[in-house]
């Protein structure tokens, strides 16, 4: 951990739309800089009384921590639960009549959340996901010093049809011009970014990775089956486990495929009926674990899956945790071949295998290959990670960057 003294603590207030159980880069990114001395202020929508509580667990105890909007019934006003949805239905109706996009398809009250953000005075704000691209640009605007996280490329995510892609483009665009300096979770990412924008700015790359205090890797008990394992909060369609399944009939050593996460019944009956239990093969879901017991868990597998989509193309261009946290956990991995996770491939070539999701006899035959492989180095697995994805390497690169943004003086148009 690295501590910066300084004389007068300044003040930086964290834009973002999520819980903090579903935004590690947030609360990583706010612990580094209160452990630091930093004043640090998390602004966000609350949804949930249940995740508000074990956010205040992930958060340092001196981060304060409030709602831009509250959308808890019983805790939020009237104006945030109930207005804030009625503007929401009618930038859907006029999306869908007028194909004109509306800040309110990303977001709850843009007005009063710009309004709260810019009333805390912060010397510098850090904007992420698409809330916070939102109120940073309006906060430049009003002479604000702020930097934005592309946690994801937002206007290549998740493309429905009331997605706001053209308002996306120009926020992106503005963000990426104007930001005192501008990060993502990937090389690959911030080439793409720069390709789209040429804005002439460097585009900071912030791996997700977790701290290397987190390395408790255990030993696989010599007596166990071969075991793969996938995890994700929320265990559903869409996330290229149906591609997998049909791999796993073509696997002739016994497996148990474990997934780890929240299962619809429906889902599960699903891959129940898909799953070639005949072959002999297991299938064992697991409810999450917390953040803490994660890395553990992870280790006792032989194999983590990082079955990631190419498609949108953030999805393509992004790096997760997930694949990280496999090789924090010092086992071998099985990835589908994304841009970014080739990125990361590249640095473990030994360790990682990069396959295209639909052929699933390749596949197979790579689990077979990794199954029967000679044992991870752990120790030197482990060195390879921390130096480069680890989150104290990260942390170094967001305290140069805010130190460096906060000498820096905002040029007045």
């Amino acid at each position: 951990m690295i501590r910066l003294m300084r004389e007068t603590p300044k003040q930086i207030v964290i834009i973002t739309g999520q819980h903090m159980v579903a935004n590690p880069r947030v609360w990583k990114e706010a612990n580094s800089l209160a452990e630091n001395g930093y004043k640090v202020t998390v602004l966000t929508t609350f949804y949930d009384s249940k995740k508000k509580v074990l956010d205040k667990v992930l958060l340092h105890p001196s981060i304060q921590y409030k709602a831009a909007v509250n959308l808890i019934k019983h805790e939020g006003s009237f104006a945030d639960i109930y207005f804030a949805r009625i503007w929401r239905r009618i930038a859907l109706i006029v999306k869908k009549t007028g194909k004109i996009d509306l800040p309110g398809l990303l977001i709850f009250r843009l007005a009063k959340q710009v309004k709260l953000a810019e009333a805390e005075q912060a010397d510098l704000y850090i904007a992420h996901q698409e809330v916070g691209l939102l109120v940073g640009n309006e906060l430049i605007k009003k002479g604000k010093k702020v930097a934005f996280d592309f946690e994801d490329w937002y206007s290549h995510d998740y493309l429905v049809p009331d997605r706001p892609v053209k308002l996306l483009k120009v926020l992106e665009k503005f963000a990426l011009a104007n930001g005192i300096y501008c990060s993502c979770p990937s090389q690959s990412m911030a080439n793409a970014l720069k390709k789209a924008y040429p804005s002439g700015k460097k585009i900071e790359v912030l791996y997700n990775g977790f701290s290397s205090r987190e390395n408790v890797a255990q030993n696989i008990t010599a007596s166990q089956s071969p075991t793969m394992v996938w995890f994700s909060q929320t265990i559903g369609p869409g996330r290229g486990l149906e591609n997998f399944l049909e791999a796993m009939h073509h696997v002739k050593t016994k497996v148990e495929l474990l997934l780890i996460g929240n299962c619809l019944s429906y889902y599960k009956d699903e891959l129940r009926k898909k799953f070639p239990f005949k072959l002999g093969h297991q299938l064992i879901f697991h409810p999450p674990v917390s953040h803490y017991e994660l890395i553990s868990k992870l280790s006792l597998n032989n194999i983590g899956l990082a079955i990631e989509n190419r498609f949108p193309e953030s999805r393509n261009q992004t790096i997760t945790n997930k694949i990280l946290q496999y090789l924090q956990a010092g086992i071998r991995v099985l990835a589908t071949d994304t841009a970014g996770q080739k990125e990361v491939a590249s640095f473990f070539p030994d360790v990682v295998v990069t396959l295209p999701i639909d052929l699933p006899e390749l596949w197979a035959e790579q689990i077979e290959f990794l199954l029967h492989s000679n044992a991870v180095d752990r120790k030197q697995q482990l060195e390879q990670f921390d130096s480069i994805f680890s989150w104290e390497r990260q942390e170094k690169k967001i305290l140069s960057l805010v130190e460096n943004s906060l000498k820096m003086e905002i040029l007045k148009s």
